[in-house]
C-alpha cells in the first residue's frame, strides 16, 4: 500500500451481512493515513454486473475530481457532509440522506469527514460495428 492511495482490492461476494457502520469507521482510519484523503472498497462486483456499489471515505476538505459515471448512479450518505457539483447544479448531502447523481460531468466534496455509498447499474458497453 502507498501513503497517496490503498491498493485495489478484488471486490469479494459476501457471505454475511455487512455493517456498513464499522466498514466505513475502518475506511475512514485508513483516508486518514492516506494524503489523498480518501479511501473506498468495492462492494459488489461490477465489471460487467448489473451493479456496483462502492463505499468511500473522504476526509473533510477532500474531493473526487470531476468524472462521468458508467450508468445510472445515487449516491446515500451514511455520515457527514457532502456536495455534489455538476452543470445540473449543486446538491447539498448531509448524513442519511440520498441523491441521484448526475449522468453529466461531476464531482464531490467532502465538507467533513464523510462516509457514502454509492450505487451504479453500469451501462453496457457499446457494440463494435465490424
Amino acid at each position: 500500500m502507498s501513503d497517496t492511495h490503498a491498493d485495489r482490492r478484488e471486490p469479494l461476494e459476501p457471505d454475511v451481512p455487512l455493517d456498513l457502520g464499522s466498514a466505513g469507521d475502518s475506511l475512514m482510519e485508513e483516508a486518514r493515513g492516506m494524503a489523498s484523503g480518501r479511501a473506498a472498497k468495492t462492494l459488489t462486483p461490477g465489471a460487467h454486473g448489473p451493479l456496483k456499489q462502492t463505499l468511500v471515505a473522504l476526509r473533510a476538505g477532500v474531493e473526487l475530481d470531476e468524472h462521468v459515471a458508467n450508468g445510472t448512479a445515487t449516491i446515500h450518505l451514511l455520515r457527514g457532509s457532502a456536495t455534489l457539483n455538476s452543470g445540473d447544479g449543486t446538491v447539498e448531502l448531509s448524513s442519511g440522506q440520498w441523491a441521484p447523481i448526475p449522468a453529466d460531468r461531476h464531482d464531490l466534496r467532502a465538507a467533513d469527514d464523510t462516509v457514502a455509498l454509492i450505487t451504479v447499474a453500469p451501462t453496457a458497453p457499446a457494440p463494435r460495428a465490424d
